[in-house]
């Protein structure tokens, strides 16, 4: 695979620095040779052009003007945000922790002596976004590592190696280097599980105290992460499914100390997880509900149940809820999501259901004298309780993209996934193919390519306004 041949596995995070500067050079170009603006002006509110006829110097544009191709869509209420703090009730649907973050990230530049006439806030977004991409591919590589420790070390350095270069090419292409939350979540929901993988297995087997640690400071993480995407709040389902396992055990065994310290622990980290998920929510609540606002009329969520600015937002001004975007208009966005859709769906359901796989098919897979079995659907993901955890949560907001969210936003939501990277990187390991509707296909050829492709066109679209975001 020609992927390998850029590489060297000898030294992989310099090589994965190498691809990633590159790509983003590409992508650079892509966006700097745009045409233009297409039927939207928007991001022009943030830089308006001067009245009269000026030379760029004179006009006092700075490097955040130059950038504006970088700059559209949600990046325009990203930027106003981190700009003048949230003002309507729409823009909490953006999220408060990556708003925040860009705003710290643009005092600092100031601090720094690095201010832009026309604010900061651009190129402190786009710096933020290609930083954390980096620091996501090179934590994805770490996490491949920790969660297939029985392999040979050939072969995990090669998936991680796959795996991590894929992430660097995803098909999130521009929303990756533009001011928006994907890279950061990305970064944050990787680490998240990768601390959480180092509790389970032979990690820390005989140091409980490291093991509380490592399961705290994971509920902590994916709280963090989402408050920069609302569906990292999906990713404490893998605390859910720990607790489920522990109490289960609980009930079969009769040595059930170990068990109910980890059900606790666990418990501890989903609180931890759900305060810091829940304070921009309480933040919120205080501008638009509390009796002390005199100024601001009581909005009708405040009344709800559980009391939640996002939720509202999120199905009053755009839309969202079961079946809300089932429309004939829409179809051609289903079409576009489809191919991420199904590589989602079917590499996470593929990892929940490895275990029963390689139990009914044995001895198949060993006919070349291959280390361990690996059945031409699931590869790697076959049989490991880790990765069977952590498709959980990608099965789920795969599922939710399909049916609740705006559909086309699952090629961006995908890249802080992990299942569906080692799946296609065991693809291209083994070079096996795999059976789509009936048919085979050497599938991880077609869907790198795909990959590619989608993001070299993606990013055009993207730089000149026009859909799909």
């Amino acid at each position: 695979m020609s992927i390998l041949d850029i590489h060297s596995r000898d030294r992989p995070k310099i090589s994965l620095v190498i691809l990633f500067t590159l790509w983003k050079l590409f992508l650079l170009c892509i966006a700097l040779l745009s045409p233009g603006p297409g039927y939207d002006t928007s991001t022009k509110l943030l830089h308006p052009e001067p009245s009269l006829p000026r030379t760029l110097a004179e006009s006092g544009w700075g490097l955040s003007a130059r950038l504006r191709s970088f700059v559209r869509w949600d990046a325009i209420y990203f930027i106003e945000i981190a700009r003048r703090g949230y003002s309507w009730e729409q823009e909490w649907a953006f999220g408060w922790g990556f708003t925040k973050f860009m705003a710290l990230a643009s005092k600092g530049l100031t601090l720094i002596g690095l201010s832009d006439p026309d604010g900061n806030e651009v190129v402190a977004g786009i710096l933020v976004s290609h930083a954390f991409h980096l620091l996501s591919v090179l934590m994805l590589h770490e996490l491949t590592l920790v969660v297939y420790p029985t392999l040979s070390a050939s072969k995990r350095s090669k998936i991680a190696l796959l795996a991590a270069s894929l992430h660097v090419t995803s098909p999130a292409g521009m929303f990756l280097s533009a001011p928006y939350a994907e890279s950061c979540f990305s970064f944050l929901n990787f680490t998240g599980f990768y601390v959480y993988a180092k509790t389970l297995g032979t990690h820390h087997k005989n140091q409980a105290v490291g093991r509380d640690v490592f399961i705290l400071f994971s509920g902590l993480i994916f709280g963090l992460a989402a408050t920069f995407r609302g569906n990292g709040l999906f990713s404490g389902l893998v605390l859910i499914y720990d607790a489920m396992d522990c109490m289960a055990r609980i009930l079969q065994s009769t040595e059930i100390r170990h068990h109910i310290r980890r059900l606790f622990v666990v418990c501890v980290s989903g609180i931890l997880m759900a305060l810091i998920t829940v304070l921009p929510q309480y933040i919120a609540y205080n501008v638009y509900c509390s009796s002390s606002s005199a100024d601001t009329l009581m909005r009708p969520w405040c009344s709800d149940w559980i009391p939640s600015i996002y939720a509202w937002v999120q199905r009053e001004y755009w839309g969202v809820g079961f079946l809300k975007y089932w429309t004939l208009s829409n179809l051609p966005l289903f079409v576009l999501a489809a191919p991420m859709l199904y590589i989602m769906l079917h590499s996470g359901l593929g990892a929940i259901d490895g275990g029963a796989s390689a139990k009914t098919r044995p001895s198949q897979y060993n006919k070349k004298g291959a280390a361990e079995p690996l059945p031409p659907k699931f590869g790697l993901l076959v049989d490991n309780t880790i990765v069977r955890r952590i498709a959980v949560p990608q099965v789920v907001v795969a599922a939710l993209a399909l049916t609740s969210y705006h559909v086309q936003i699952i090629t961006r939501l995908s890249s802080g996934y992990p299942v569906w990277y080692w799946w296609l990187a065991s693809l291209i390991a083994e070079n096996r193919e795999t059976s789509i509707w009936g048919r085979k296909f050497h599938s991880a050829s077609i869907i790198t390519r795909w990959m590619v492709l989608y993001a070299i066109v993606q990013g055009g679209l993207f730089a000149s306004f026009l859909p799909p975001a």
